[in-house]
């Protein structure tokens, strides 16, 4: 019988979801709030490990049976809305000189999108959010645009590699920020993993998701600004290439660099079954702007995507056909199909509550808490808060992906000094993309036709 890591002992599993209530603006922060935030946590390892280990997923299927889906929707709009209501104005009053009870509710997002994204792999967990499935695609929406936001502002070009004295000398703000920015692009790819499974479960959602999904968000765009964007590619300031996986990032030499990713085949599937759904199409008007943003992305399908994912073929063909027809082509319906439409509520609800207690108040109240902290509090909150965030099981659990994914970077670093041309050893790099290498003019020269598109898509990374 084999034996595997837990976060939570089979008989705590029980009552901890049954313990799960949800918690308002004005909540965060308290004793209550981070008892909670510390079984969420376990509850999150939890999962993943039981999906990851193909145990029988206990913490998913307690979670459905009990309701608990909609509470971490709730949640995620909570935590959001302190981001951006009570977080600056607690800075404007004083930098505080500690900031791990900050980092911890802004990892509380990320934690609850984490667990989501674990348990909503199933269809059955996807059809168990009932109307709280319109708020979920707002909040995977807004959480995009601002992956979108953070790639637009390069923020994979230098964040992560920041040197040592510029972290030594920022400030507190500085720092928050920067936790701030990581977070958004932690959570942007947990969204685009929810989402992907949402539509892949649309059968199972209340009729509004579509129109929401299309009509309001406007996801094939969405999608294909994303897919354009790369963000689980980056090159360092030395030159070499990383791919985003498993939430780190991780050398990608020679042919590793063009394998896909986890979340980058999501994401074109995601976009696969949208446009292949005739009802969701139906309504769904092509107008010049979509024609252009959603048929550029057949300039990304290379054989080599199209080597790993075949499934996609059928997806260029479609782009192709896009991209040739005039602008009144595909016109949709421009009316919604619904007589009756569902709307969210639960970020209103979360909004209004909290301006009904004051955001003065809430502040004064929590000022308390992250601000004007004695040192025996601020001892005491880093000891749970430290127990919480151990994660030395999970660390055990994923060494072995972990050195498997170093022995194959390895692998591909040594490859990659073969020439691209003859397979021979070679030392010559391509000028351009300083990537392939060559052991001769000649090779390079012979190689240039099938090199080319290859060269011009790294050269833009």
């Amino acid at each position: 019988m084999a034996l595997y890591p837990c976060s939570v002992f089979p008989d705590e599993i029980d009552p901890f979801i049954e313990s799960l209530r949800p918690y308002e603006v004005a909540d965060i922060g308290s004793m209550g709030w981070i008892e909670q935030h510390e079984v969420l946590l376990k509850l999150c390892q939890q999962a993943f490990i039981e999906a990851s280990t193909k145990q029988e997923e206990v913490v998913k299927e307690r979670l459905i049976l009990e309701g608990k889906l909609p509470l971490l929707v709730h949640e995620l709009f909570s935590v959001l809305v302190w981001r951006c209501e009570i977080l600056p104005r607690l800075l404007a009053l004083k930098n505080p000189e500690t900031t791990f009870l900050l980092y911890s509710v802004i990892y509380h997002e990320l934690n609850v999108c984490s667990l989501l994204e674990t348990v909503l792999f199933h269809r059955a967990s996807c059809e168990a959010l009932e109307n709280c499935t319109l708020d979920l695609i707002d909040y995977c929406a807004q959480g995009i645009g601002r992956l979108i936001g953070l790639l637009a502002d390069g923020y994979n070009d230098c964040e992560d590699d920041m040197p040592p004295e510029t972290l030594l000398n920022e400030s507190t703000t500085e720092e928050i920020e920067r936790m701030r920015r990581g977070m958004d692009f932690r959570i942007g790819f947990k969204c685009l993993g929810i989402v992907s499974y949402l539509v892949d479960a649309l059968d199972l959602l209340p009729l509004s998701a579509g129109t929401r999904l299309l009509r309001v968000h406007d996801f094939p765009c969405l999608i294909s600004e994303i897919l354009h964007a790369k963000p689980w590619l980056r090159r360092t300031r030395k030159g070499a290439f990383e791919k985003y996986r498993n939430n780190t990032w991780v050398p990608a030499g020679g042919d590793a660099v063009l394998q896909v990713t986890e979340t980058e085949a999501q994401t074109w599937f995601c976009l696969h079954h949208l446009l292949f759904n005739s009802a969701l199409m139906g309504s769904y008007k092509i107008n010049a702007f979509r024609q252009r943003e959603i048929g550029k992305c057949v300039g990304l399908m290379n054989d080599q995507l199209l080597d790993q994912l075949p499934a996609l073929i059928p997806l260029k063909q479609h782009l192709c056909s896009l991209q040739l027809m005039n602008d009144n082509g595909m016109e949709g319906s421009t009316s919604s199909a619904l007589l009756l439409e569902e709307m969210p509520e639960l970020r209103d609800q979360v909004f209004q509550a909290a301006q009904q207690v004051g955001w003065r108040k809430i502040v004064e109240k929590q000022r308390k808490i992250f601000i004007d902290l004695e040192q025996e509090d601020v001892l005491e909150m880093a000891q749970r808060i430290s127990a919480a965030y151990s994660t030395d099981l999970l660390e055990k659990h994923i060494e072995q992906q972990e050195e498997k994914n170093r022995k194959e970077a390895m692998g591909s670093c040594m490859e990659s000094k073969l020439c691209g041309n003859c397979g021979a050893s070679a030392s010559k790099k391509c000028s351009k993309c300083l990537y392939v290498f060559y052991c001769s003019r000649e090779c390079q020269l012979e190689n240039w036709a099938d090199h080319k598109a290859l060269c011009h898509q790294l050269r833009t990374q």
